[in-house]
């Protein structure tokens, strides 16, 4: 999973940069095979910071989730949920949920196992 924070219009420190990839890679490991890029574009709009989030995931188109907020922290927090969520949501309806376990269940089943 490649993943990227980009800032428009202000310079960030790496410290906010590092939250994000940190808050990104808790969010998203549970889907690490199923993802192939995610890009955080972090913006600065009258007083707002704007976090938009684009989420690559394998044979489907891209998911954009943005959060505008003052303080940059719950903007990054914001836009990673909503982006968690919408990233399950479309796994489930991929699933096919008469046969198989939910491909998250069966990702942290194979982690007990190891």
């Amino acid at each position: 999973m490649d993943i990227t924070v980009n800032a428009r219009h202000v310079e960030y420190n790496d410290e906010i940069k590092n939250f994000a990839m940190d808050s990104i890679q808790a969010a998203f490991c549970d889907f690490r095979l199923k993802i192939s890029s995610i890009n955080m574009m972090l913006e600065l709009q009258k007083n707002q910071t704007k976090a938009t989030i684009t989420v690559a995931i394998k044979n489907y188109p891209v998911n954009a989730v943005s959060e505008s907020n003052e303080n940059i922290y719950k903007a990054i927090g914001g836009a990673i949920e909503k982006a968690a969520i919408q990233t399950r949501k479309y796994l489930d309806k991929k699933q096919d949920h008469k046969k198989m376990t939910p491909l998250c269940d069966q990702e942290v089943l194979m982690a007990d196992k190891a």
